[in-house]
């Protein structure tokens, strides 16, 4: 499973397409964001944008479906279980229509509802820079010559959940 992230790496945050990379469980937003493959559970590779769009535009799939979580979630425990039950969804009802790939921002799963509202609010506005970012290297890949004369035509759909919204309502803002 694809996915984009700006959780805080556990090691170097420089970023280095085909290391194994992994990923702290707070909610810290980082400005950086990490274009990865998730191979298994807790098994993570950095790929890099560019890999990263290729690998999308490569595809046997016809659409994108950008997923963006609410708040309260984690990567392992609510976040990859509920896009591969998505996907399977999608799989389902008409196979290799729609690929959904999560943007993972940081928010975490602390003991009291408000609290943990409240400061995955401030986690999810911070990440708003980050992922206005994404935009900008889609459209800097899109224009390189490789990709003008054989452009990605896929349709590109986002979900965003909850809080996931106010991460994208962000980002639109930012990007513009």
């Amino acid at each position: 499973m694809l996915f984009i992230t700006n959780r805080t790496p556990k090691r170097s945050k420089r970023s280095r397409a085909g290391r194994k990379i992994s990923f702290h469980d707070d909610n810290l937003a980082g400005q950086a964001v990490y274009f990865c493959q998730r191979q298994k559970k807790d098994t993570y590779i950095e790929l890099g944008n560019k890999d990263f769009f290729k690998t999308l535009k490569e595809s046997k799939y016809q659409q994108i479906l950008i997923y963006i979580h609410g708040f309260s979630n984690l990567p392992e425990k609510h976040i990859f279980p509920t896009v591969t039950a998505l996907q399977q969804l999608f799989d389902q009802k008409q196979p290799e229509l729609v690929q959904v790939a999560p943007i993972i921002w940081p928010c975490d799963d602390d003991y009291g509802i408000i609290k943990d509202y409240w400061d995955d609010q401030q986690a999810a506005d911070a990440s708003a820079f980050a992922f206005a970012r994404v935009f900008e290297k889609f459209l800097l890949w899109r224009s390189e010559e490789d990709n003008t004369a054989d452009p990605c035509l896929k349709r590109i759909n986002v979900l965003a959940h909850s809080m996931g919204n106010r991460v994208f309502r962000g980002s639109v803002k930012a990007w513009g």
